[in-house]
């Protein structure tokens, strides 16, 4: 067949070996269109024939969608970038030279005649092999153990890039730990599978499955897994490590199955919450057995519903003084599953009757498949070697073979309010009245444990010489009846009496004493007696003082009407139609009273008075004393006191002042400079003046002002909501109903020595919204907000506003137009622990890198709710949320953006949550968890390193929050 003249003009025009579509090619293709494509070059122009190499082909007239030949196969994962350059991989072929092809989606082709050479097989070149599973703790009662293995393969030009790498072979191999482990041969090897791409798509992850079997009659066994990679089917193999194999593999970083046999983690003899004495009573005939309870836990035995696979329990009795562990005079009876009780599984049986007059003593015992036996005490037993959860012979239960069941004695008592010292106690030898309320805590389980007085409970409250030992002294006097007071921590109750003077002067010791049924007394010191770790201590008991008939104090030794520190007289102003507002301040001085005693002295009477200015306060019947002042604090050795200044409601000149008495005695008045010297040293100039005024028919003050009006809480627990409200005036602008134009108020919260009108950047601002006209103040806008306060200690509550978005107002407690903004009118919150979940924190990582991408971005976090976490899955009600913003800003206000987590398993009697940090959040930011239980306050979680938050602990602190870094 003769070449056409269109042809031949063709390749005139090109390289000799360039052939393009003409009319009845050699390849017999459909015809092509008249703009077929141009193959001129190809890059590389050869390669491997085990293909996957990158070819880039260059010409001109290549379409979208045109494919690419190398031979009769097509080239894989073709790319047309521009119509002048197309790239793929080649397929795999057998060694020579093969023409290169591209075809348009029209059919219309061009050839570059040998463009590409395949060469001989290349040797395998495996990149890295890298085992990414970790050290795999289990157990096993004897089945196969199923592990998985999880490796990753890089190799150039292969794994790179999405989808699995062609000619790639993976197998999962596991050896005994004692085997020639570098050795492959020691292996037993099987078939892995592609399991997808690693997040850099640089590498291909496979996995398999390996059934390990646990040690036969031993206690644990230990093997090692590995995974090894073939890119010449088999041929060759490159073995992995966890380190991966680019610097060789070793048996350190090889990694390992660890298979132990299940084992008893902790018992205890008796019902669950229980560890009082355990005391059963028969007579010799009693044929009704009593059934005696037992708790067991066995990490991944007894969790979930039903008996724990392969335990056995029995329930024993022996010789007073033998030890159950190694005495064979015991005789064991195997117990009964009965119920779960959270991870624990409570056992029974039903406790023989020896027959015999005697005293014997009572334990459980655990195993698994009969393994080791672990002995069981009333308070529980684990591994330590010391604390209360050791094994201890003294803590066994007692069976008793009698005609009369023994008396138990009450297990612990101590003088006072719950972890409360005895207080000491001062008499005076004719004292009658104000005698003092002694309380007392006592524990017996089964009678204290339930509601109200425990039946046959009964306690004496009793005094005695100093040296006297209340157990045994006859000049104790035991005469003063304790009576129930209230039921405390669920299983104690609180008894109280009211203690009796001596009347002879001296010093003495008080002490309570409790027994039950007419059982055993036992004498209770101020830091609790009980059979174990707390002995009865002499010098722990109550101290009572009796000394004479003492001065009554009838003498003010000073008083100062206004606040510490300053000498200059108040001056205040009412209108007479306001209400009473104006708060005064007192201090007064009483040797021997205010410089002793903590709190309100109930002798000293304070009156706040006012009176005409000009009359003096003395003397004129003019002078108004009606108004009784209240205890206000301790100051240093005075007592301030506080009232508010009534309004005369007459337009006038007055002054005002205070005067103080002591048990009837005379009044001492009290100026702004203070009065230490009777009369003589009171000043009338030095009183405060009052002006009361005609009422403006429509009072509107002429310049703008703001004032904090209210915050719900002073104590707040950490994430509780919190209600501020806040007034502004602003003359033409906050007039009329509805919102001032442009008016933005915001709520701050911040360092309690911070000032917000000077260190803004200290406190967290969040938007207040309007919420209606002020009551009761003309012109003025009322707004309002929540906050929910994260970060726990000494905090402080502020106000500002702003018309231009640039400049700010603060508004204090007392309104920005009185005396200007001043630290000590800021409102004082103190935020402590959160007050609902019991625990929570951010678990891990710690530290996140700005460019970190996959699971070094995944956040964990865990919580603790008592009969909510523990056990199997999610606990109801909890919402988990990581936030991450400003280090400086209180998560708890504003700032803060919040990525809701999901439950990821359990981690003991906690859940765990965990989230991905988003992407594109920038170094410095900080970030922590927060939950929330049923729709409650969240608890603000920070670092479990540094011991977490909730309602223990040193509550939610700004340093101790995850960190994003460069």
């Amino acid at each position: 067949m003769s070449m056409s003249s269109r042809c031949l003009r063709a390749l005139v025009l090109v390289l000799p070996l360039l052939v393009v579509a003409c009319d009845g090619d050699s390849d017999g293709g459909p015809t092509p269109s008249d703009n077929a494509p141009v193959v001129r070059e190809i890059q590389p122009s050869g390669g491997p024939v085990s293909g996957h190499t990158l070819i880039n082909v260059y010409g001109s007239g290549f379409k979208e969608g045109a494919k690419l030949y190398f031979g009769e196969q097509e080239a894989l994962r073709v790319v047309v970038v521009n119509t002048h350059r197309i790239y793929g991989y080649t397929p795999s072929a057998i060694s020579g030279v093969v023409n290169v092809r591209v075809v348009n989606p029209d059919s219309a082709h061009g050839t570059l005649v040998g463009g590409f050479t395949f060469e001989g097989a290349p040797p395998a070149n495996i990149d890295m092999a890298e085992v990414l599973s970790g050290n795999v703790d289990a157990v096993s009662n004897g089945q196969p153990v199923a592990t998985t293995v999880r490796g990753a393969v890089t190799v150039a030009g292969i794994t790179r890039g999405t989808g699995q790498g062609g000619g790639t072979r993976a197998q999962v191999g596991f050896a005994p730990a004692d085997a020639e482990l570098l050795n492959p041969d020691s292996y037993t090897w099987e078939e892995a599978t592609y399991e997808g791409d690693s997040g850099s798509r640089e590498a291909d992850i496979y996995q398999g499955t390996v059934l390990l079997q646990p040690a036969i009659g031993g206690k644990r066994r230990e093997w090692v897994v590995t995974m090894r990679f073939s890119i010449d089917n088999g041929a060759t193999w490159v073995m992995a490590d966890g380190d991966g194999s680019a610097n060789g593999v070793s048996e350190d970083m090889l990694r390992r199955v660890f298979i132990s046999r299940p084992r008893v983690d902790y018992c205890k003899l008796g019902p669950d919450n229980n560890r009082g004495p355990l005391n059963v009573f028969y007579r010799p005939g009693d044929t009704a057995l009593i059934k005696v309870a037992g708790q067991v836990y066995a990490a991944g035995v007894t969790q979930g519903g039903g008996a724990g696979s392969g335990l056995v329990a029995q329930l024993g009795y022996g010789p007073a003084d033998s030890d159950p562990s190694s005495d064979s005079g015991w005789t064991w009876i195997n117990a009964t599953y009965k119920t779960d009780h959270g991870n624990n599984d409570e056992w029974e049986a039903a406790l023989p009757n020896p027959g015999t007059v005697g005293t014997w003593r009572i334990a459980y015992r655990f195993s698994i498949s009969e393994n080791t036996w672990r002995f069981c005490d009333v308070d529980g037993v684990n591994d330590s070697d010391e604390g209360e959860l050791t094994f201890s012979l003294t803590k066994l239960g007692t069976l008793t073979v009698g005609d009369e069941a023994p008396k138990p004695a009450v297990t612990w008592c101590k003088i006072g309010l719950d972890q409360t010292p005895p207080e000491v106690i001062n008499y005076t030898t004719t004292q009658t009245s104000g005698l003092k309320t002694v309380y007392a805590q006592v524990n017996l389980p089964g009678v204290t444990d339930r509601e109200g007085a425990g039946p046959g409970l009964a306690g004496q409250l009793g005094w005695g010489p100093v040296g006297e030992d209340p157990r045994t002294s006859s000049r104790w006097n035991w005469s003063a009846q304790l009576t129930f007071d209230q039921d405390n921590f669920e299983v104690n109750d609180q008894w109280k009496g009211t203690l009796p003077n001596p009347a002879i002067n001296g010093e003495y010791r008080y002490a309570v004493r409790f027994n039950h049924d007419g059982g055993p007394i036992r004498v209770c010191d101020g830091n609790g007696v009980n059979d174990s770790g707390q002995d009865f201590e002499m010098d722990q008991l109550g101290t009572l003082n009796v000394t004479g008939q003492p001065v009554i104090p009838r003498v003010i030794g000073y008083c100062k009407l206004g606040p510490d520190g300053s000498n200059t007289p108040q001056s205040l102003a009412y209108t007479t139609g306001d209400a009473a507002s104006h708060v005064i301040i007192a201090s007064v001085n009483v040797a021997g009273l205010t410089d002793t005693t903590t709190g309100e002295v109930a002798d000293i009477v304070g009156q706040l008075g006012w009176g005409p200015a000009g009359e003096a306060p003395a003397t004129s019947d003019e002078w108004d004393w009606t108004t009784t002042a209240q205890f206000k604090d301790d100051f240093w050795d005075n007592d301030e006191y506080e009232a508010t200044l009534p309004n005369p409601g007459v337009v006038g000149s007055y002054r005002f002042a205070y005067r103080f008495q002591v048990n009837g005695g005379e009044f001492l008045y009290c100026d702004a400079d203070g009065n230490s010297s009777g009369p003589d040293g009171f000043a009338e100039a030095l009183t405060g003046s009052l002006a009361v005024s005609a009422k403006d028919p429509d009072p509107e003050p002429t310049d703008s002002y703001c004032r904090l009006e209210s915050v719900s809480g002073m104590t707040v627990g950490s994430g509780d909501i919190v209600t501020v409200v806040g007034r502004v005036h602003i003359p033409g602008v906050t007039a009329g109903e509805g919102p001032g134009a442009n008016v933005q108020v915001q709520v701050g919260v911040g360092a309690a020595d911070a000032n917000a009108s000077t260190q803004a950047d200290a406190f967290t601002w969040k938007a207040a919204e309007y919420t209606g006209e002020a009551d009761g103040e003309a012109d003025t806008d009322e707004f309002s907000t929540t906050v929910t306060p994260a970060y726990t200690g000494d905090r402080a509550v502020s106000l500002r506003y702003t018309t231009n978005g640039t400049t700010w107002t603060y508004c204090d407690k007392d309104g920005s137009n009185v005396g200007g903004y001043t630290l000590g009118q800021q409102h004082a919150l103190t935020v402590s622990n959160h007050t609902g979940i019991g625990y929570c924190n951010l678990q891990w990582p710690f530290e996140i890198a700005v460019g970190a991408e996959g699971d070094p971005r995944i956040v964990y976090g865990q919580l603790h709710v008592d009969g909510v976490t523990p056990g199997s899955g999610q606990g109801a009600g909890v919402v988990a949320e990581l936030g991450y913003g400003p280090a400086s800003s209180d998560p708890g206000i504003s700032g803060w953006t919040w990525e809701p987590a999901t439950y990821h398993s359990d981690a003991g009697n906690n859940d765990q949550y965990s989230v991905s940090l988003p992407e594109g959040v920038s170094a410095g930011t900080s970030y922590a968890y927060r939950y929330s239980l049923n729709g409650g306050p969240f608890c603000y979680g920070d670092r479990n390193d540094r011991g977490g938050s909730g309602n223990t602990g040193n509550g939610f602190q700004g340093g101790d929050l995850g960190t994003v870094i460069p």
